[in-house]
């Protein structure tokens, strides 16, 4: 069951038809997950100011595990009044960040990791937000991002909870997973600096280079305009990687392979979503050997 709340009444319902793109097919919409937290909030403006960048709709999904349990007569459980609660504030941040946005909301009963997966497979980039402070908070409030981010089909933004808005290059960082997803990572970071106007810093962690993404001359030759800066950092911590990078508007890596028992990021994926402080970019990688690709979506470890 999927229940979508009214929430502007000047405008009727605010599921609002994406406008055609210019081969008339409907723009994919920029998905953000929130639970009623400030740190969903911040992840919402986030994604509100991407969304308008890329030209593309808001959508805001509450995923209510909560709305399941058993009710008596088929009542409106009060739950939906939270859930309600939770959507309609989003909506109305969302909606600060300009008038003419177009914003949906989308209340789903059940588990939010399948629930964000299967929004995400309809989406063009899913935003969440992420209040990790430690190694508990990492095992015991951060699973549903860190299963969604590592399964995600398309790249996920993770904003942090001590994020703040910060002006200079945006980064790449190549060499954290395989060489074959560098490339994926560069073209998304290419892209993201063309919407905003920003210089893009790419940073190669690894020693020698191995992709078109380390050849400077090549960079050029396919992103014509685009203002690039290379760092290389050789084996870098990841604390002195982050050293390098932050603040930054965001940080682009490969989202890399599942960690243990396939159910979420591996080791260092997992340290750079609970210290990063800049939004933080994972890009699916080119090839998952450890799913099948009809289980990808859905799955929940």
């Amino acid at each position: 069951m999927t229940t979508t709340a009214p929430l502007d009444p000047g405008r009727g319902a605010d599921r609002a038809e994406p406008g055609p793109a210019a081969d008339d097919r409907p723009v994919r919409e920029v998905v953000v997950g929130v639970d009623g937290s400030e740190c969903a909030l911040a992840a919402v403006r986030w994604a509100a100011e991407e969304a308008l960048r890329r030209g593309a709709p808001l959508r805001i999904v509450h995923a209510a595990p909560y709305l399941t349990r058993h009710r008596v007569g088929g009542a409106v459980p009060h739950e939906l009044h939270r859930a309600r609660q939770i959507t309609g504030r989003a909506y109305t941040v969302a909606r600060r960040a300009d008038r003419e946005l177009q914003v949906s909301t989308e209340i789903v009963p059940g588990d939010p990791t399948t629930a964000l997966l299967r929004a995400a497979a309809a989406g063009q980039l899913l935003v969440l937000g992420s209040s990790t402070t430690g190694v508990l908070d990492e095992w015991v409030i951060a699973p549903v991002t860190s299963r969604v981010a590592a399964r995600a089909p398309q790249p996920v933004v993770v904003v942090p909870r001590s994020h703040q808005p910060a002006t200079g290059p945006l980064t790449a960082v190549l060499g954290i997973g395989d060489p074959g997803d560098d490339e994926a990572v560069a073209a998304f970071a290419a892209a993201s600096a063309r919407r905003s106007g920003a210089t893009l810093r790419v940073v190669q962690t690894r020693p020698q280079p191995l992709t078109w993404a380390d050849d400077e001359e090549e960079w050029g030759r396919r992103n014509p305009g685009l203002a690039v800066e290379h760092v290389t950092v050789p084996g870098a911590t990841g604390r002195q990687l982050l050293s390098a990078v932050c603040p930054t508007p965001l940080v682009v890596v490969s989202a890399g392979h599942l960690g243990l028992l396939h159910r979420g990021l591996d080791g260092p994926h997992r340290w750079l979503l609970r210290h990063c402080t800049s939004p933080l970019a994972m890009v699916p990688p080119v090839h998952r050997p450890e799913l099948d690709p009809r289980e990808e979506i859905v799955a929940v470890g």
